[in-house]
């Protein structure tokens, strides 16, 4: 990736945002902290927990672009660890992603939109989502799309870099 591009790691209690020949950002916030905290652990989260954990995330975000406004000209960004490739894989129906795999955010919406009107039971049905993800994939696509709104990006890398396919 070029300089100044941005790689997001969603880990389950935080996310680092690391900037190609520049800084680096951790967020306290990641899919299992949204769950416990702001989703409260919902069967299909209420409109307004959702509203939360999409504003807890962008709230951290606005720090880091206080930081560096460089963030918001990003030439491109790409997400990586075990969450954001479960949601990608949840996103395509498949247990592997191809190696150029983006992401586009009406996709991303779509994705959202069709996980939290289904209750976990339902949820675990889709193809492409580990059951160890069916709690925590609506607090990733909450990390996603609030970064996605924030930086105003129309899509995204997600990269497997970690081996998982």
């Amino acid at each position: 990736m070029s300089p100044g591009s941005l790689t997001i790691t969603v880990a389950d209690r935080e996310t680092t945002i690391s900037m190609v020949g520049g800084d680096e950002w951790t967020l306290p916030v990641g899919p299992t902290l949204l769950v416990e905290r702001e989703l409260e652990r919902a069967d299909r989260p209420a409109p307004e927990q959702l509203t939360n954990a999409l504003g807890i995330v962008t709230d951290h975000l606005d720090d880091v672009v206080r930081a560096s406004a460089m963030v918001l000209n990003a030439p491109a960004v790409a997400f990586t660890g075990r969450h954001a490739v479960g949601l990608g894989r949840v996103e395509r129906g498949l247990d592997t992603l191809p190696a150029d795999y983006t992401l586009a955010r009406p996709d991303a919406d779509e994705v959202f939109r069709t996980l939290v009107a289904e209750p976990i039971a339902d949820r675990l049905h889709n193809p492409g989502l580990d059951p160890a993800d069916v709690e925590t994939v609506i607090g990733t696509c909450c990390v996603v799309l609030a970064v996605m709104r924030r930086l105003e990006r129309t899509e995204v890398m997600i990269l497997d870099d970690i081996g998982m396919s």
